[in-house]
């Protein structure tokens, strides 16, 4: 008891700490620039009302999504929630230090929220594609945009250039390569500059739709030449040149206050090819190295701030404290706490995943799950309460789920004669060929759920974004305390799972 009490202690003090390190960088910035965050954010509140024309077509539809991107630039998003009314009205309330893109998904795949501003979105269920959008600013720029994405034929979040990825990095050289790239960057440079000169647009969409350009042809371009030259083993451009040429350009669009999704996206792109260029070794830590690396204070802190993301998709806090403790930038600072508040309220009370899961719905909460009155977990949480659960979420297809199988039999045999369970949720089909990759895991097929299509759909939205292997740990009183890629067979779990037989709940 006394080891148990310790780690509750220094999980207490890692967050009074963490706390503390936020508070006083907030008092940093303030005296840095006279604008702390708490009076930006106080009155930067985007109010956003909703009506859905005709929501019996589709009357199960419970919540509209608002999906803000990750700061730590992975293909995630955090997801806010709101609850739709019997009369078809909606609203959310977000809290915004500057101005930043989201979706809401399926119906708006680009929408730009301005920070004090008002907004009122219209669906119409007989024809999704019918959106009325009125209110304040963010209209204007939103139908600035919709006219350039429409007009040029560019997407903004995923932005894909057909041709290259494929055959092109095979069969092409290397000179090539940049040409298909440059000549489909200047395809869209020309129709961009097409549009402006025969519309009158926002600054804000002058400014970011030729930063979404720039920035998203990088963001590919690096990860083809490293495709190139790690994979194919084919000649590339040198590198000194590559990091002059993600010099320029991060320079160039860091400079104002005008972010989007893609600059996080390109940052990681930029710091993975740093990296390579100067050596990141153990002699030196990231913030110095960073520091030197970074050609401003801006991409300095943008670097520091996806570290710091990252360290909260694995619920690191000691990470996290260590990397956004260096951080400055007001509008990052903020999107670093909204990341964390939310990370932090589901380790501290684990009980609120639960209720989303099983259909119990707390008001007032953004948290990264979804809404579902389907209690389809119960067929495997509740028949095991009493015991600390395991349940790992894995496919024939992926191998390293076939790995984290093998890894877990290992530690069903050292639980043998512990309350502790196991489940295996299995996206693929239900087939002989299925069966038999458990079964030569040594996994009984009573221990396996093979998930329908709209079970997967369900763990999809639910434990959004679905990449796998992953698990999720359930503690004796069928709470669903942890889930995520890092509950897999490790020391770090089996000190939870060790945690949880002995009732103690879970801070980390």
């Amino acid at each position: 008891m006394k080891k148990i009490n310790v780690q509750i202690a220094k999980a207490v003090n890692s967050s009074l700490l963490v706390l503390l390190c936020l508070f006083l960088m907030y008092c940093k910035s303030t005296e840095k620039d006279n604008l702390s965050i708490m009076s930006s954010t106080s009155s930067g509140f985007t109010k956003i009302t909703g009506f859905i024309h005709n929501i019996d077509v589709y009357p199960n539809t419970k919540d509209i999504t608002i999906n803000v991107s990750h700061i730590s630039g992975e293909d995630r998003v955090t997801e806010i929630k709101t609850p739709v009314n019997e009369d078809g009205t909606f609203q959310f309330e977000i809290d915004l230090a500057r101005p930043q893109d989201v979706s809401m998904d399926p119906y708006l795949d680009f929408l730009y929220l301005v920070p004090g501003d008002s907004l009122h979105i219209e669906l119409n269920f007989k024809n999704l594609l019918d959106v009325q959008l009125s209110g304040g600013r963010s209209v204007e720029i939103n139908h600035d945009f919709y006219n350039y994405f429409n007009t040029t034929g560019y997407r903004n979040t995923y932005f894909n250039y057909s041709g290259v990825g494929t055959d092109c990095e095979r069969n092409c050289s290397w000179d090539e390569i940049r040409k298909k790239y440059d000549d489909e960057r200047n395809n869209y440079r020309n129709r961009r500059q097409a549009f402006l000169q025969n519309n009158d647009v926002c600054d804000e969409v002058v400014f970011l739709t030729e930063a979404m350009i720039e920035l998203d042809y990088y963001k590919e371009f690096v990860s083809t030449w490293w495709r190139c030259r790690d994979i194919y083993f084919r000649e590339v451009m040198e590198q000194q040149i590559l990091m002059n040429e993600l010099n320029d350009v991060a320079i160039k669009y860091f400079n104002s206050d005008l972010y989007c999704n893609t600059h996080f996206k390109f940052i990681v792109s930029y710091t993975h090819l740093a990296s390579n260029f100067k050596q990141l070794s153990n002699d030196i830590s990231f913030v110095d190295w960073a520091g030197d690396v970074a050609k401003t204070e801006n991409i300095r802190d943008f670097m520091m701030t996806v570290q710091a993301g990252n360290a909260l998709i694995q619920k690191d806090l000691d990470c996290f404290e260590k990397y956004s403790m260096h951080v400055n930038n007001d509008y990052l600072l903020d999107r670093l706490m909204q990341e964390y508040k939310i990370t932090r309220t589901k380790m501290v009370n684990p009980e609120i995943i639960s209720a989303y899961v099983f259909g119990n719905r707390p008001k007032d909460l953004n948290c990264n799950v979804s809404l579902n009155d389907q209690n389809m977990f119960a067929k495997l949480i509740t028949p095991n309460n009493g015991k600390v659960h395991v349940i790992n979420i894995g496919a024939l297809w992926c191998a390293p789920c076939k790995v984290v199988i093998e890894q877990t039999k290992l530690f069903m045999e050292e639980y043998i004669n512990e309350d502790v369970c196991f489940s295996f949720i299995c996206l693929s089909a239900d087939n002989p060929e299925t069966r038999e990759m458990y079964r030569g895991k040594g996994i009984d097929d009573t221990s396996v759920y093979f998930a329908t299509n709209e079970e997967y759909h369900l763990f999809a939205t639910t434990f959004s974004p679905l990449s796998i292997p992953k698990g999720i740990l359930v503690n004796r009183k069928g709470v669903i305390v942890d889930h995520g890629s890092h509950i897999r067979p490790s020391e770090l779990l089996r000190e939870k799972i060790n945690l949880l037989l002995k009732q103690d709940k879970l801070l980390k």
